[in-house]
């Protein structure tokens, strides 16, 4: 799970940018200023949608390299743990090659 402070700054630094965009584009009158509220808000929360999913994928892929990585099996609860400690290998490795 998320830090609870972490996922704040996030979505904060996240409207933050869009909000700037979004200036922009009302400035430009492209947009209105109701319509540019409500396209940031939207994209915010996609945005935060899409890292959460991108970070989900992420730790399933530790936990997976990091139980191929060991020469005896183990359980899924012992290969989170050992993520959890920070000795998963990289999961940025080629899928036909055994991670270690």
């Amino acid at each position: 799970m998320m830090n609870p402070l972490l996922r704040e700054a996030l979505g904060a630094i996240v409207r933050w940018v869009l909000a700037i965009g979004a200036g922009y584009v009302v400035k430009a009158g492209i947009w209105s200023e109701g319509d540019a509220l409500a396209y940031t808000s939207a994209a915010a929360l996609a945005l935060v949608a899409l890292g959460w999913s991108v970070w989900q994928k992420y730790k399933s892929r530790q936990t997976l390299v990091t139980a191929l990585a060991s020469s005896t099996p183990m359980t899924e609860t012992l290969a989170k743990r050992r993520v959890a400690l920070g000795l998963a290998p990289s999961v940025t490795g080629s899928a036909d090659v055994i991670p270690g």
